[in-house]
């Protein structure tokens, strides 16, 4: 990926901050804390947390996609 496309995503860009509790899972049972951001290969948002690396949203956002 070149970095002409490449955005890095910052905690200022979403509604959730680094030190916050958040539930995940189908049932949103399953808590984890937020230790940082990051994209994906997709360049699309993530977080990174003490169980794992997942995705900010379930859905993409057009503007943060590569240019074909």
């Amino acid at each position: 990926m070149t970095e002409r496309y490449k955005r890095k995503f910052t905690e200022d860009d979403s509604s959730v901050s680094i030190g916050e509790e958040i539930y995940f899972g189908k049932f949103k049972n399953k808590s984890a804390t937020i230790t940082g951001f990051g994209v994906d290969e997709h360049n699309q948002p993530t977080i990174k947390t003490d169980k794992g690396e997942m995705p900010l949203y379930h859905f993409r956002i057009k503007r943060l996609m590569r240019q074909k």
